[in-house]
């Protein structure tokens, strides 16, 4: 009874506007009301959800990624995916998402993505003559890359909850993430004759060489990242920690970082933090109380009812997390399933690591979809045009996304190849 109330109050407070984190909290309290469990586990609850040390890679992350961004490395990163690929048909929609998948190996977010790719892209995109909506499309679910390719904010928390290695699943997300984005190339060629865009200009050797050499510094970032985790070295905090001491060396010898911007940026830095561990915090003690209800095991025992073969299970979990994510923020949702997650992946056989690369590719997928795609929001203000215009554009590149994501639930060796070459 208790656990039906809190589901129900819980999505009453989500139509009424509240924020998911304290919808979550408040409908959690109430079921521990009526459960007459002491309500002295409630600052035990958030304490223990928030107290582990792989989360310290969080707001490391997010500083080196704001550091980056005050450095003038978006706009550098355009210019050499430009001069890369903007040549070719869909040039310009292509390099957009060359420059997502740059910034992906950088940021870890896919809202920091969608907003510094985006208020660069689209609007250049719309002066080359593509379509809106279409650049509202390609920005959008390019900006899905963020949280796969590593480092992802993501997979350090469903690291953390799950018991996983953050490292496996950093590297793990590699292959992923670069064929969604050559699957996004090859659907952006095939659509761009009828989406309006030209080609823009193509650009010399030696002009490629120059966007590269300005460019390097940002590019060196990933591959300190993913290279002092595959070298055993760093572990993903610490190399969060390495990521922020380069990023803040390359604003300061490009003289863009001062005493004041530097508090700027780490008050944001702190602020985002602090709204993903309230999240993070308030749908621990949700999944709690669920979890306390049995209801991880009641969804494993209708998942089996229905059937027992791996294939088929994983299809239903899918689908499942996509219907979800259609209307909760991915990070939440990915609280609220993790109970659910590991008797599963026993009781099927699946690789935790491939199972988590699929779930998170299936959840981000929500921050696009309709009704309320927030990536897709955000590409619409910038394009102002109306959200609602791009659904129908939106489908084709969902439906790349979700294909790259049952090829890698049913090819597993694109998440176990690279992390068994170099890593334990």
């Amino acid at each position: 009874m208790a656990v039906a109330v809190m589901l129900i109050l819980f999505a009453c407070l989500l139509v009424v506007g509240v924020p998911v984190a304290v919808a979550m909290g408040l409908a959690a309290v109430v079921a521990l009301l009526m459960s007459n469990v002491p309500l002295v586990l409630l600052p035990q609850m958030f304490f223990v959800s928030l107290d582990n040390f792989s989360l310290l890679a969080v707001p490391l992350f997010v500083l080196a990624g704001e550091l980056m961004g005050i450095g003038g490395i978006t706009d550098r990163i355009v210019a050499f995916s430009q001069a890369l690929v903007g040549h070719f048909k869909g040039g310009l929609a292509k390099a957009n998402i060359a420059t997502n998948t740059f910034m992906s190996a950088i940021s870890g977010s896919a809202i920091a993505d969608v907003t510094a790719v985006g208020s660069m892209m689209i609007p250049s995109m719309i002066r080359q003559g593509y379509r809106p909506e279409f650049a509202v499309a390609v920005t959008s679910c390019a900006a899905m890359l963020g949280p796969i390719i590593p480092p992802s904010i993501m997979a350090v928390v469903y690291g953390s909850l799950m018991g996983v290695s953050i490292g496996k699943l950093f590297v793990a997300g590699i292959l992923p993430g670069l064929l969604a984005a050559a699957a996004f190339m090859v659907l952006v060629h095939l659509l761009a004759g009828r989406s309006g865009g030209q080609p823009v200009a193509r650009s010399s050797w030696a002009g490629r060489g120059r966007s590269f050499v300005l460019a390097a510094p940002a590019l060196a970032l990933p591959v300190i990242i993913v290279g002092g985790i595959m070298a055993g070295i760093l572990t993903p905090t610490e190399t969060g920690g390495v990521a922020v001491v380069y990023a803040l060396i390359v604003a300061l010898l490009r003289n863009r970082l001062s005493l004041r911007k530097f508090g700027s940026i780490v008050v944001n830095a702190a602020v985002m933090t602090g709204s993903t561990l309230i999240v993070l915090a308030g749908a621990a003690l949700f999944s709690w109380v669920l979890a306390r209800a049995g209801m991880p095991q009641a969804v494993l025992g209708g998942l089996l009812s229905i059937s027992s073969d791996p294939v088929i299970v994983m299809l239903l979990l899918l689908a499942g997390l996509f219907v979800i994510g259609t209307f909760l923020e991915p990070l939440p949702t990915l609280i609220l399933i993790s109970p659910v997650l590991n008797p599963l992946s026993q009781a099927m056989g699946y690789d935790p690591v491939t199972l988590g690369i699929c779930v998170l590719m299936m959840l981000v997928l929500g921050a696009v979809s309709p009704p309320v795609g927030i990536l897709a929001m955000i590409s619409a203000k910038i394009a102002k045009v109306e959200y609602t215009a791009t659904f129908r554009i939106l489908l084709p590149f969902m439906g790349v996304w979700i294909l790259v994501t049952i090829v890698t639930a049913f090819m597993p060796w694109l998440t176990t190849y690279l992390p068994s070459l170099v890593m334990n």
